[in-house]
């Protein structure tokens, strides 16, 4: 497995060496863009408008649009002299019990792993952190953003997953029903009842990717001239308790 980022960690005067790993692949069917009219695949060049001629990656470089008629070059060792720890560092701020983190603030999963020579410092973050079973919060750098952090320990070596910053997080109030229906006993009986009947152990192998699998049917269907049928949409519940009746003879509860 390939690093994607190279550095230290640092809590208080410890610095650990470390690299970072991509903890999870895209299985999603890839897709391009063709021509209606004759079937040719799209291309997408990077084009100048005021030159009339396609770019190479290495004759681009980014900046910052002050107005229409401005702008502002950036080369890459302006970005490689920012003031940051971040940089090269992933710095820890403090260690937080993890049920006080927003479900929504979590974005992606990277492995985090040390060095040789930093073995020791790692495992006696790894084992003090399993012992309070609490996560640190930090900051890194990668691909142009300074990501928020939480790290925990994973099976011997460290899970890190980057948070969106508070103000990233959509407000969600809107959204609640104005005014909350009556529930009667009978019907929240009969919901924790079915709640209980499919109530199982997570084995996550178990879940396939159902999308994914009936896309490349449809790609097999299409190569062999068949067609495929979609599957019938559900009818929104007219009664609540009627539904729920219904789904418990299906799990077979009476």
């Amino acid at each position: 497995m390939r690093s994607i980022w190279k550095g230290s960690i640092n809590f208080g005067m410890v610095s650990i060496s470390a690299k970072l790993y991509t903890a999870t692949d895209d299985r999603r069917v890839p897709f391009h863009q063709y021509h209606t009219a004759c079937g040719s695949r799209i291309q997408m060049p990077k084009w100048c408008p005021v030159c009339e001629c396609k770019l190479e990656t290495a004759e681009i470089k980014r900046g910052y649009e002050l107005s229409e008629t401005q702008h502002i070059i950036l080369e890459e060792t302006d970005f490689q002299s920012l003031p940051l720890k971040s940089l090269k560092q992933i710095e820890v701020v403090e260690f937080v019990d993890s049920t006080g983190i927003d479900k929504r603030a979590y974005a992606d999963c990277y492995f985090l792993s040390c060095e040789d020579a930093g073995v020791k410092a790692f495992t006696l973050l790894l084992k003090a952190m399993e012992s309070v079973n609490l996560v640190a919060i930090a900051k890194l750098t990668y691909r142009d953003r300074e990501h928020l952090s939480a790290i925990r320990p994973y099976d011997g070596i460290m899970l890190l997953q980057t948070l969106h910053y508070a103000d990233e997080l959509r407000p969600y109030e809107d959204l609640k029903p104005r005014q909350m229906a009556l529930i009667s006993d009978r019907e929240m009986e009969m919901a924790l009842a079915l709640v209980k009947a499919m109530t199982a152990e997570f084995e996550h192998p178990k879940y396939h990717n159902d999308y994914r699998e009936a896309v490349e049917q449809l790609i097999e269907a299409k190569l062999a001239g068949k067609v495929i049928t979609a599957v019938p949409e559900k009818a929104p519940v007219a009664d609540v308790a009627e539904a729920l009746i219904e789904s418990l003879k299906l799990v077979g509860v009476k």
